[in-house]
């Protein structure tokens, strides 16, 4: 028998639960990295569309506008009204396609970033140190990507669609004005910011972890 095969004997066996544990961080791991190209890709392929394409979709514009047909449809309804349009444009200015393409943009790269986050922690597990201080990095960086993903976003979509309305503002029929159909609207939800709060809460708690850990080491 070789030295390697006696340093291999002599290796204690890893329990089958533990074989599981890591192979199943291994398939997150991968899983993130592959839901990060998916979504680049996709990005891209709408960067493309929306920069080049002479008509383009814009979703979600934030409308004024009342449903009187609604209100005659059903005796029940005394009034109502349209809270988003999907509309198509054409011959869209390049600076209102580029605030488009950077609202669309902005998840896409706060999902790389939460992947790499994700990626950062599996291998701290995998190498047998989950409480280290790339932990606590990345809990941070989780908690500011959630803002920054969720409200950014709302900031620049709000941006783009303003500008697709000025837009139509000009090619208005006579005596009608874009801000008399659609609303600039700014949606802004808090539960990023609880999130943000929660993953803090955590990071300290790992930092705690991480401090503990490096004192026992430090006993052995």
């Amino acid at each position: 028998m070789t030295d390697a095969d006696t340093q291999r004997a002599s290796r204690p066996a890893r329990p089958r639960t533990e074989r599981i544990e890591r192979y199943f961080l291994q398939v997150i791991a991968t899983g993130a990295v592959m839901f990060s190209i998916i979504n680049v890709w996709a990005a891209v392929s709408r960067a493309i569309y929306t920069l080049t394409s002479p008509t383009i979709q814009v979703d979600g514009m934030f409308a004024a506008t009342d449903r009187p047909d609604l209100v005659a449809d059903f005796a029940a309804v005394t009034g109502a009204a349209s809270t988003t349009a999907n509309i198509t444009v054409s011959g869209l200015p390049s600076g209102a396609r580029w605030w488009l393409v950077a609202a669309d943009a902005l998840p896409v790269l706060t999902g790389l970033g939460v992947a790499t986050v994700i990626i950062v922690f599996v291998i701290g597990v995998l190498r047998g140190r989950p409480f280290g201080s790339m932990t606590l990095v990345g809990l941070v960086a989780f908690a500011a990507l959630a803002l920054i993903g969720d409200w950014g976003h709302g900031v620049l979509q709000a941006i783009a669609h303003g500008e697709v309305a000025s837009y139509l503002d000009v090619s208005a029929a006579p005596g009608i004005s874009a801000n008399d159909v659609f609303s600039l609207s700014l949606d802004i939800s808090m539960s990023p910011l609880v999130w943000s709060i929660a993953l803090a809460v955590i990071a300290a708690a790992f930092e705690i972890g991480r401090r503990m850990q490096r004192d026992t080491e430090g006993l052995v």
